[in-house]
């Protein structure tokens, strides 16, 4: 199933766009509030979501200035396979982004997690937005 954050425009070009999302560093500022010790070396990072395990995550794609892909990293231990895909669209004067959560797990699972994945998600979104323009 894939859970989808609002399409947002960000005053921006895709390649400063792309730069900021292809950096762990960055996606601090991105985060909700319920993850915790975040840590990053810039390609890989781990952190812990209120309630839930610690999970690692790393960079598994890059496209130069349109996509960038997130997945569980080998061995980390993540109780269900998924993937974030950051999609970057550039249509002057703005930029696109949509993020997405990629997610395999059962029916019941995906009832409990839908609304705040979504919610996350769009929160992410914003905060990218908010970051990147006031840069």
């Amino acid at each position: 199933m894939t859970i989808e954050s609002k399409k947002t425009a960000i005053n921006a070009p895709a390649e400063k766009i792309f730069n900021f999302v292809s950096d762990f560093n960055n996606f601090s500022n991105m985060m909700p509030p319920q993850v915790e010790g975040w840590q990053t070396d810039g390609n890989t990072c781990s952190f812990k979501v209120s309630g839930f395990m610690q999970i690692t995550l790393e960079m598994v794609e890059r496209t130069p200035y349109s996509r960038v892909v997130v997945a569980p990293a080998a061995g980390s231990g993540s109780p269900m396979p998924f993937k974030m895909v950051i999609d970057i669209s550039e249509k002057l004067p703005e930029t696109i982004t949509r993020i997405a959560f990629d997610i395999d797990a059962n029916p019941m699972m995906l009832m409990m997690i839908k609304g705040k994945a979504k919610d996350a998600l769009d929160m992410m979104a914003d905060r990218l937005k908010y970051y990147i323009e006031n840069q």
